[in-house]
């Protein structure tokens, strides 16, 4: 069946080309430094900007809307050049594999994140009816002929691995909550924002304990902001650690950026106390 229809080919390029430039906004958004202006935040519950600079945003390190992009760029070259049976049927496969994945962060956004991004959920919609439209320019075979089966195993298999991976990689396992404490009571503040990837970083290295740090947000457009606190302190950019007296005058300021542990530790005489370490 090497004379597939032109319609479906036609369909395939279209979306797949929506998909790519989604995929790049979203990247565009990972990596950017401004956090609040995304136009697909809709407001509280639905931000593309919290979701694509929180720390379940990577996995290994790679953003997964490079991987989105890479999967949608893919499809658009198969559809341009490489447009028939056997390579459908690999494409098919591995869109149902990489659905996997996707509807688990679907999870994460709504149970753990508790935010929705609107651009992310459209991918896989695109996703998704890239898979009908490969079945139907398939027809007449039978869908146990395509593999429908073990690729939606392999889709469980990694969204299984997608968990595991993300639960080793986020945040620490270490107890941090003296060394977290000791830093609050000594008067130090995290000046910060829910859609700053620098400050996903920050809290990562304190894993749970972060709690204890009491993170002050500055970004407007997010919920229990601070933001006058913020101008008078003269915050522009995330995350900013200054120490304050109890008057919340500046004793030290320290340079925006990510602080190490072990840099927080020395500046404050806090020890740095793990779980190993108790």
């Amino acid at each position: 069946m090497q004379n597939l229809a032109t319609k479906p080919r036609i369909y395939l390029i279209i979306i797949a080309i929506i998909g790519a430039l989604v995929m790049g906004y979203l990247v565009s958004l990972h990596y950017g430094s401004q956090s609040g202006g995304a136009f697909c935040n809709l407001g509280e519950g639905f931000s593309c900007d919290v979701v694509n600079k929180s720390e379940y945003s990577e996995i290994l390190g790679i953003p997964l809307s490079v991987l989105g992009l890479l999967y949608f760029l893919g499809v658009l070259g198969i559809a341009l050049w490489k447009y028939d049976e056997k390579t459908l049927k690999v494409m098919m496969f591995a869109s149902i594999a990489f659905l996997g994945p996707s509807l688990y962060l679907t999870g994460l956004e709504i149970f753990i994140i508790k935010s929705i991004c609107v651009f992310c959920e459209l991918s896989k919609v695109l996703i998704l009816t890239i898979i009908l439209i490969s079945i139907y320019a398939l027809r007449p075979q039978k869908l146990t002929q395509l593999a429908i089966a073990p690729a939606i195993i392999l889709a469980l298999i990694l969204g299984g691995a997608t968990f595991i991976i993300q639960s080793i990689d986020t945040g620490s396992n270490e107890n941090y909550d003296e060394f977290a404490e000791c830093l609050y009571d000594s008067g130090f503040r995290m000046y910060g924002s829910v859609t700053c990837s620098f400050c996903a970083k920050q809290r990562k290295l304190f894993g749970d304990s972060f709690e204890y740090i009491k993170e002050i947000e500055c970004d407007p457009r997010n919920p229990n902001s601070e933001t006058e606190r913020c101008i008078v302190k003269n915050i522009s950019h995330t995350p900013t650690w200054i120490v304050e007296d109890e008057e919340g005058n500046d004793i030290t300021r320290f340079e925006p950026g990510v602080l190490s542990l072990e840099q927080l530790s020395e500046a404050s005489s806090c020890p740095i106390l793990g779980a190993e370490n108790k």
